[in-house]
């Protein structure tokens, strides 16, 4: 099978230093495991992206186009409809709600209108969450075309820490408790309730440490923590943070009551895959994902005293602490990039027969 994965988002290349872009080349190579022949569009603007798939077509033909859904792009479901090609779109978040929340944009019936055309011409549309796709069945969409698959990861690259990786000594972090956080630091992250946990930690005698690997501006978010409490690393390769989040003791995702959350963290199952313990707010998919008490500790969203109390569950209760790494450990091991293409392989195929 020829699959093109089309990406028409100009700021999510393979190379680009975010999550998005990591997203991307995983799912390649993914379905590459699968057995598929992948060819990679990266190509920001209408036209050019048409004459890329026509160009791929001519070349051997399409059996598939997996499209990484981009706001004001329809070239691939323009293409699809007219040379009755499967689409399979993946929607990662409803692009049109945040343009007018976070960008200012206001958005007109045409935007809207072409929205709801793409969803519809596509065969299968993923969603990354039960969020994502309530927002996407709400344009019409036949629910018999919709699945939801949270973002997934790489288990033969995120894996415990080695007894011979001498990094957590190198970084000084030997003996502490060790709250970590990678990726692109953002608002909706909540991280200032992190730190403000991590400094409550330490202000009752837990030896506390944030470790936050990626892009951002850790050291204003962190100033509330004493200095020699943090450490911040700057953006790794996808393959080589691995390593870093393998010195984490724990996962804490700090998001507010008062944001909406229909993302799928890729941390989330990266940190649980490498040996961590997930602590997470009884919010969005969360809930259904992780059992609490068995794989992961839940909170009440926002509330940073109730975040405290379970980080200092883990790093004070050493059973509770093997249980949920455990226990999240064979999660994550269900939820690869592979089981993914996988299951879009699956309902590709079930759907255009049907």
């Amino acid at each position: 099978m020829r699959v093109v994965h089309l990406n028409q988002d100009p700021g999510i290349a393979p190379a680009k230093k975010k999550g998005a872009a990591v997203h991307v080349a995983c799912m390649r190579r993914a379905f590459e495991r699968r057995g598929a022949t992948v060819a990679g569009l990266d190509v920001p603007g209408r036209e050019a992206a048409l004459g890329a798939l026509t160009a791929l077509q001519a070349d051997g033909g399409i059996d598939l186009i997996y499209e990484r859904y981009a706001l004001d792009a329809d070239a691939g479901a323009s293409f699809a409809r007219e040379h009755g090609v499967p689409l399979v779109l993946e929607v990662n978040a409803p692009l049109l709600f945040e343009a007018a929340e976070h960008r200012g944009r206001a958005v007109a019936v045409e935007d809207e209108a072409r929205e709801r055309a793409v969803l519809c011409a596509a065969h299968v549309v993923l969603c990354v969450s039960n969020g994502v796709a309530d927002y996407v069945r709400r344009h019409g969409i036949d629910p018999h075309r919709v699945i939801v698959r949270p973002n997934g990861v790489d288990a033969d690259v995120f894996r415990p820490r080695a007894a011979s990786d001498t990094l957590r000594n190198e970084l000084g972090l030997d003996r502490r408790f060790v709250i970590g956080f990678h990726g692109r630091l953002r608002p909706w992250h909540g991280f200032e309730n992190v730190v403000a946990a991590a400094r409550r930690l330490a202000e009752r005698g837990v030896d506390a440490h944030v470790l936050a690997v990626g892009e951002g501006d850790f050291a204003q978010a962190l100033q509330p923590l004493a200095p020699e409490r943090w450490t911040h690393v700057p953006w790794v390769p996808h393959d080589a943070v691995a390593r870093y989040v393998a010195c984490f003791d724990v996962l804490a995702l700090g998001y507010r009551a008062e944001d909406a959350c229909y993302f799928s963290p890729l941390k989330l199952f990266e940190a649980l895959a490498a040996g961590a313990a997930a602590v997470v707010p009884t919010a969005g998919d969360l809930t259904g994902l992780l059992e609490h008490e068995r794989d992961a500790l839940f909170y009440p969203p926002g509330d940073v005293e109730a975040l405290t109390l379970a980080l200092q569950r883990v790093a004070t209760d050493e059973p509770l602490r093997r249980r949920l790494v455990r226990e999240g450990s064979q999660l994550a091991a269900r939820h690869s990039w592979d089981a993914i293409a996988r299951d879009v392989l699956s309902a590709a195929t079930t759907e255009r027969a049907r």
